[in-house]
């Protein structure tokens, strides 16, 4: 049997379509089976012995068509039994219809069906962490129904006399031995793709200040003046951990260098793929213009994670193309400053500069999606063994504490399955969204300590996660307890909150540091059965609850630029009152109705006289 696998782009896109030679030699060993790539992608391909030819698609093949006809017929003179082509370009379109092969297999796509005789769905989403890249050229071998184990990694090969040139280089270099390496994508395949020089230097710097670490930065020579923009605008203190002239001058010699790195940080591209193909682990800066969705493979929140400016401010993104933002990416790149993921970043290289630290790819489940229950606490002791057990349910839970007083800490980390980190509060959007950067798993089931799950609402958000074709995201009503009775009316009625999620697909708004903001990309769903909130359990800590919220919200109203005045003082706290008792029909709840308006609109009270505070101290 012979077969052809093409695929006519970068590095990345031949590193990555190089699975499906692999699958296919684990399905058909004896085949053989050949891969035409451009001649500069070559390098990451050695040593490869799923490979039996590589052919050339040279400059020559592009700029003249005598050259171009003679490579068709020289494959068409092969007689493959099979050609899959994962470029589906028009120089790939002409040789597949040249190539008389039996069976020709590519993506489906408009006007080019009849080229092929098996032509699959060329899906929209990432149905695991694996990513659409990985999971696209896995597709191609569907139609052969493989009776194999699929392995979607990616593989480079480094030879003996390579590993020894890298370790001796690192001596001559005097790199510290007790000091973990990290290795910095500098730069990315154009500008367009490419971090704002900056904004690199500031991060190389928290790497420094945080870390006791060798810092090495991928740049060809061509790229000398980029590399030493960053060198230079990075403090003294950074610069002696940089051995700026270890580099590697070719392809070969920066994949046998990364093999001696611990994991790599910066721009996506050539590099991040190779890292890992290797087992790095990865933490990826996307360009505004390219989909993360594509690209973020093998994404687990710990080994790999990455960043995109979409991430945290959707609203940039709003009805944009793919070439308008094409266009724009240089303008959207200076909306992408280092503060908005340094805290995830620092995660990060916590989980993977320690000894520990996982040691491959984990490659979520297809056929169960796993769930990752997220907690914030500060004080929770009354509540937080029993939510525990109440969401024992999912697959990974996390404690974030913001260093409480109380039993809350001893009690979380008696769970075995409970994992608990702390870390100091701001506000909560900012703890919302380091809690997200530490979830491992493609869903998240975010609970505050006073919510708990019907066993209908546990069935299902376990049912939900298992869709082919989920939504993004999900409301959820919340049902609220006065003390131990259901509270109707008071505006609660229909009080709802995102609560279920896709990992990567929805960050907080940190402009909204109280009752956040769930910036969602893609469609929202609705649950149907309703969450239970233990929010009133007396007077005094819910009146605390509100004084706190009121204080948080002034900061709010601080950074709009908000002035109080008489209305702010005193009609907008009569009218929350009025709104929440006449109009959401507090009334009809009696006792519990007025002190819950009441407490209501203290927090609008305290919020403007907080305000007025702050406006006076500044």
């Amino acid at each position: 049997m012979k077969i052809l696998v093409i695929q006519q782009k970068m590095i990345g896109d031949v590193l990555i379509s190089s699975i499906i030679c692999n699958n296919l030699r684990i399905a058909y060993p004896n085949a053989q089976i050949d891969y035409l790539v451009y001649e500069s992608t070559t390098p990451v391909l050695e040593g490869n012995r799923n490979i039996d030819n590589i052919i050339l698609f040279e400059e020559k093949h592009r700029k003249s068509k005598a050259a171009f006809l003679k490579l068709a017929l020289q494959i068409r003179a092969t007689h493959y039994d099979l050609v899959i082509d994962a470029y589906s370009k028009l120089e790939s379109w002409l040789i597949v219809l040249l190539s008389g092969a039996k069976r020709k297999i590519s993506y489906k796509k408009k006007g080019r069906t009849f080229l092929y005789t098996d032509n699959v769905p060329f899906e929209p989403y990432p149905k695991t962490n694996l990513g659409l890249a990985i999971e696209r050229r896995l597709s191609l071998l569907d139609p052969l129904d493989l009776n194999i184990k699929i392995d979607p990694l990616p593989k480079l090969y480094v030879s003996e006399k390579e590993k020894q040139e890298a370790v001796s280089l690192f001596e001559k270099n005097q790199l510290k031995k007790e000091r973990k390496t990290i290795m910095i994508s500098l730069l990315g395949s154009e500008k367009l793709k490419t971090y704002p020089l900056e904004y690199m230097a500031k991060l190389v710097d928290t790497i420094a200040d945080t870390f006791d670490v060798n810092i090495l930065f991928n740049y060809f020579p061509k790229q000398l003046n980029d590399a030493k923009f960053v060198f230079d605008s990075c403090k003294p203190s950074t610069q002696e951990k940089i051995y700026f002239n270890l580099y590697g001058d070719s392809l070969r010699s920066f994949i046998a260098i990364m093999n001696q790195c611990d994991l790599i940080i910066g721009n996506d591209g050539g590099a991040i793929n190779m890292a890992k193909a290797l087992n790095k682990p990865s933490f990826i800066l996307f360009s505004p213009w390219i989909e993360k969705k594509i690209w973020a493979t093998f994404e687990d929140g710990i080994m790999h994670n990455s960043v995109h400016l979409n991430d945290f401010k959707p609203e940039l993104f709003s009805n944009l193309t793919e070439k308008e933002l094409k266009k724009r990416a240089i303008d959207l790149y200076k909306n992408f400053y280092p503060e908005l993921f340094t805290n995830q970043m620092i995660a990060f290289l916590s989980n993977n500069l320690s000894d520990n630290k996982k040691k491959s790819i984990e490659i979520c489940n297809t056929k169960k999606p796993l769930l990752t229950a997220l907690i914030i606490t500060y004080n929770e002791e009354h509540n937080i063994k029993e939510l525990i057990d109440n969401i024992a349910f999912a697959d990974e839970i996390i404690v974030i504490d913001s260093f409480s007083t109380d039993n809350t800490l001893a009690i979380a980390k008696s769970f075995d399955t409970v994992k608990v980190v702390q870390h100091p509060f701001e506000n909560y959007a900012l703890q919302r969204n380091f809690a997200i950067s530490l979830a491992t798993n493609p869903w998240i089931l975010f609970i505050d300590a006073d919510e708990r799950l019907t066993p209908k609402l546990q069935q299902e958000i376990t049912q939900t996660i298992q869709q082919k074709e989920a939504f993004s995201a999900y409301n959820v009503y919340r049902r609220f307890m006065f003390e131990n009775t259901i509270l109707n009316y008071s505006g609660w009625q229909t009080d709802k909150i995102i609560r279920l999620f896709q990992n990567n697909k929805a960050f907080y708004s940190e402009q909204k540091i109280v009752h956040e903001k769930l910036n969602v990309t893609g469609e929202i769903g609705k649950l149907k059965n309703k969450l239970i909130h233990y929010s009133y359990t007396d007077f005094t800590s819910y009146k605390q609850k509100m004084i706190v919220y009121g204080k948080m919200k002034a900061k709010e109203e601080f950074a709009k630029g908000t002035s109080p005045n008489f209305f702010h003082y005193y009609i907008r706290p009569l009218y929350q009152f009025v709104y929440q008792y006449f109009i959401r029909l507090g009334i009809l709840d009696g006792k519990k109705g007025v002190i819950l308006c009441y407490l209501n609109a203290l927090s609008v009270s305290v919020r403007f006289q907080e305000l007025k505070k702050l406006k006076s101290k500044n």
